[in-house]
């Protein structure tokens, strides 16, 4: 859509301007008339406009999904990510099955006083199952004898 607008600047612009002879500038800017550097500008402008939100998108999209393993506690789901975290899943978790592998949208909470202690995330959609998968329990580190 950018590379659109850019190219219909151009083409306005070119069509505004009349065509004269001049001798070949020196600079790469020199011959540019006053419209074309303010259109150049103006393209450039939205070109880095957009990439600034284009990048903005992918981050907040990014913080607000998740992607883990799925186990069965007697009270609640957890979903466990491949950096070691685990949540709880809170919201949005009828069509969460355990022992699958999910990518979910929602929002990450450290804790909700009054309801639990531990981090949790507040599914609002299953964006994605990959099948079947299983956590392995933790295992207790043995103590070091002198």
């Amino acid at each position: 859509m950018t590379a659109l607008v850019l190219v219909a600047a151009l083409l306005a612009n070119a069509i505004g301007q009349q065509a004269a002879p001049k001798p070949r500038p020196a600079a790469a800017l020199d011959g540019v008339g006053i419209k074309a550097k303010a259109t150049l500008t103006t393209a450039a402008v939205v070109g880095a406009v957009t990439l600034i939100g284009v990048g903005v998108y992918l981050v907040i999209q990014r913080a607000h999904t998740v992607t883990g393993c799925v186990t069965d506690d007697p009270n609640v789901l957890l979903l466990h990510t491949g950096d070691g975290k685990t949540y709880v899943l809170l919201g949005a978790t009828t069509n969460i099955k355990a022992d699958t592998k999910i990518k979910v949208r929602g929002t990450k909470r450290k804790t909700i006083p009054g309801v639990i202690d531990q981090p949790s995330f507040v599914v609002e959609k299953l964006n994605k199952t990959y099948g079947s998968c299983s956590v392995s329990p933790a295992t207790p580190a043995t103590p070091v004898t002198p």
